[in-house]
Order: structure tokens, then C-alpha cells, then sequence
């Protein structure tokens, strides 16, 4: 491997976190005061300052609030915190195989929700009072419904035919953003599989290792895919770290995946696609303190390897902590420009050219010196006109109309009369 890999930049402007700590210092400082309601729309500000608005009723007792393919209901009655999510239908068939795995869900997945069996729906609950809506806790009940609920009912409606209780409101990408995304996709699993020849001939499994890791991270990065290919792909990366099996077989499965990939249609790959809004992010808030501590030992190796002048080393591992950096987090705005600025003037470069590049990038983080290299100049992708549409979809909600369906929804769980 004499070349970096190509790197393209994420489809999406801003990998920031859109989380307001203000709002939940404040959250929490109510709830320390007893002021139990007014937490908890303030830890709704925190998640997203226009949600309360956006998706509540008149005296905010009320919201329904979508995230990815489910949907989130919080309802606030005789002073209890109420919390619903449709899942899924059961289906007609493979019933059984279905229900052992939202046991599984429940006992694995689920420390305070549960998944709950009403009829034939499934739905996500949890209820306390309010005065027992802390706000660290309540983040954490909506996170692992979010998480749990959007992740999985793409792939029990895949594996089992189970049926969706809500359709999300989603916006496909442009036709013009799907041919740019297949051609990268294209290119970057080309340049993986032809280093993995090299490194697996030369038995050198770490670094045939590094590499399907970088470009499966990287496709996430640069696609943002939803529904079961997000789900494939982030299971592909998690396997890469399983440590029951050896190195080699690892590798393969990871080629496998890949290869995968590689082999999707364009058609295909186009139907997991689209923006979808979400309540509560599946990643984390990024911090510079943490990412420097993550970062430490990697750099210390690193320095090593630059004074020894081992640039495949330098540049291999490098950019894998650049795609892990942002599989594992939303990257705020200062450390995605230093390192953006580094992987496109790295990128396809010759190793001993890009080496001083990453490595400096990965220095200047650790120094806290976070002003991007200059960038040479290079062609992107406009997407001003594809956030528009986007924007404009989303502001086109119904939320009146969503608000009555999922009482209905709701009633028909508990047995109430629809509207």
C-alpha cells in the first residue's frame, strides 16, 4: 500500500451535536428545586430547543415526537411522567422466533423501559412520577428507547416480517447525491479490498485489520445511511473487535462485509437513503478533553512511528482514530475542521507525504490547537439545496394530524375509544 485512502467529505455540513447544556444544567437545577414539570421541558430543550414547541400541545403536558422509524409519546398526568413508543406488529408467522428476541431485548438492551406485549402490538413503556424524573435518568430512559426502538424494528421487520406500527416521515436523497454516494462507496471498497490482497499475502493481519475498519467507518461517515444497512454496517464494525475468534478469521468476516457492500446496487443502496428527524441522538457529544485522553496512547505510538519514519504505520493509524472518532461521536465544529482540513490534503497521497499531515493534525488535538491546515482548493458536492428541501419537509409535519393518530394509537393499546 503505497497510497492513503481517498477521503470524502460527510454529506451532512455539521457533525456538532445540536445538544444545549445550558438547558440541562438548568434541568437540573429545577428538579433540585422541585420544580418537577418545568426539568422536564427543560431536558426536552436540552435534546432539541424546538421539539417542546414543534411537537407539544398548548400546555405542554403533551408531545409526540418522532425518531427515526418510531415514534416517541410523553404525556405528563396527575403529576406521573407517562412515556410510550409504538414498535411493531407481530406478524402472522415466526411469531415465536420474534418474542424470544424482544425478551432478549428486555433483559440485554432495556435497563428501565420495557417492551411490552398488548394485543398484537408492541410498544416501548415507562412511567414514575415526576418527582422521580431526574433529569440524568430521564435522558438515559430516552436514549435506550430511541436507540433500541429505531435500531431494531428494521431488522425484526426484515428477519421476521413484523410489521411497523409507524412509518416514518422521511426525505430521500436527490438523485445526483445517491450516483455520488455509490461511486465513493465503490471506490472506497475497490481500495480496501485491493490493500487487503497485499496485507493478507504479506500476513500482516493488523494492518488488513486497520483497513476494513477505516473504510466501513468511513462509509458511515460519508453516507449516513439509515434503516438495515446502517444496522449491517455498524454491526460489520463491532465484529472487527471481537476478541473469540482469531485475528485472520475477524479479518475475513470483515472482507466479507465489505465485499457486501461492494456488491449492493445502486437501487438498493438508494432505498437506505434519506434523512429522517431523531429525538435523541445514538452518539455521543464530543469533548476535547475526552478525545484527547482517548487519543493518548495512540499518540504516543504514533510519535514513535513518525521518528522512525514509519509512514504506513503513521498514516494507517491515524486516520483509523479519525473514522472512529466520528463513528463513536458528534464531532464538534473545531476538532471535524482540523480534521477534515488533514484528511483532504492527505488524501490519496503518497505515504510519506500524507504522514506529516495526519500526524501534525493529531499533535495539534492533543495541544488543544485546533486551527485547521489550509485547504487546497477541490470540488464538493453543493448540498445547500438538498438541506433546503429537507428542511422545508420536515416543516411540513402535520403535527396536529400525528398528535391524532397516536392517541388513537394509544387507545387501541389500552383498550380506549379512537377519535
Amino acid at each position: 500500500m503505497n497510497k492513503t485512502l481517498t477521503f470524502n467529505q460527510s454529506t451532512i455540513a455539521s457533525t456538532a451535536s445540536k445538544f444545549n447544556d445550558d438547558a440541562f444544567d438548568k434541568s437540573v437545577q429545577a428538579f433540585e428545586e422541585k420544580q418537577y414539570k418545568k426539568s422536564f421541558e427543560l431536558l426536552l430543550d436540552y435534546l432539541n430547543g424546538g421539539f417542546r414547541i414543534k411537537y407539544g400541545n398548548a400546555d405542554g403536558t403533551e408531545f409526540t415526537i418522532p425518531h427515526g422509524s418510531i415514534i416517541v409519546n410523553l404525556k405528563i398526568e396527575h403529576d406521573e411522567l407517562q412515556i410510550t413508543a409504538p414498535f411493531l406488529s407481530l406478524p402472522e408467522k415466526n411469531r415465536v422466533p420474534l418474542l424470544r428476541q424482544i425478551a432478549g431485548l428486555n433483559f440485554s438492551n432495556l435497563d428501565l423501559a420495557s417492551i411490552i406485549l398488548r394485543g398484537d402490538h408492541l410498544a416501548f413503556e415507562f412511567r414514575c412520577p415526576l418527582s422521580l424524573a431526574e433529569p440524568y435518568k430521564m435522558y438515559y430512559v430516552l436514549r435506550e428507547i430511541c436507540s433500541t426502538g429505531d435500531r431494531y424494528d428494521d431488522e425484526f421487520v426484515t428477519k421476521f416480517g413484523a410489521q411497523r406500527v409507524y412509518e416514518p416521515n422521511v426525505t430521500p436523497y436527490g438523485a445526483q447525491l445517491v450516483d455520488a454516494i455509490y461511486d465513493v462507496v465503490q471506490l472506497s471498497c475497490k481500495e480496501a479490498l485491493d490493500a487487503l490482497k497485499e496485507f493478507e499475502n504479506a500476513r500482516k493481519y493488523g494492518y488488513a485489520w486497520n483497513v476494513l475498519c477505516s473504510t466501513l467507518m468511513k462509509v458511515l461517515y460519508y453516507a449516513h445511511p439509515q434503516g438495515q444497512l446502517l444496522n449491517d454496517l455498524n454491526r460489520a464494525v463491532r465484529n472487527m473487535d471481537r476478541e473469540d475468534i482469531p485475528l485472520p478469521e475477524i479479518v475475513t468476516q470483515g472482507r466479507q462485509a465489505v465485499e457486501r457492500l461492494q456488491q449492493l446496487t445502486k437501487e438498493a443502496l438508494a432505498d437506505d437513503l434519506y434523512f429522517v428527524e431523531t429525538f435523541v441522538p445514538d452518539k455521543r457529544r464530543s469533548n476535547l478533553k475526552n478525545i484527547q485522553s482517548n487519543f493518548e496512547n495512540v499518540f504516543k505510538n504514533l510519535c514513535n512511528a513518525f521518528e522512525n519514519g514509519d509512514w504506513l504505520y503513521c498514516c494507517m493509524v491515524a486516520t483509523y482514530q479519525f473514522y472512529q472518532l466520528y463513528f463513536y461521536n458528534n464531532v464538534q465544529d473545531d476538532v471535524n475542521a482540523v480534521v477534515v482540513g488533514a484528511l483532504k490534503q492527505s488524501s490519496a497521497k503518497p505515504l510519506e507525504e500524507a504522514a506529516p499531515i495526519l500526524y501534525r493534525a493529531m499533535e495539534n488535538i492533543m495541544n488543544g490547537n485546533l486551527t485547521p491546515p489550509v485547504e487546497t482548493p477541490q470540488e464538493t458536492t453543493d448540498m445547500s439545496d438538498y438541506m433546503n428541501m429537507v428542511q422545508q419537509s420536515m416543516q411540513n409535519v402535520n403535527v396536529s394530524e400525528l398528535a391524532k393518530q397516536m392517541k388513537n394509537l394509544m387507545s387501541s393499546f389500552f383498550g380506549g375509544k379512537k377519535d
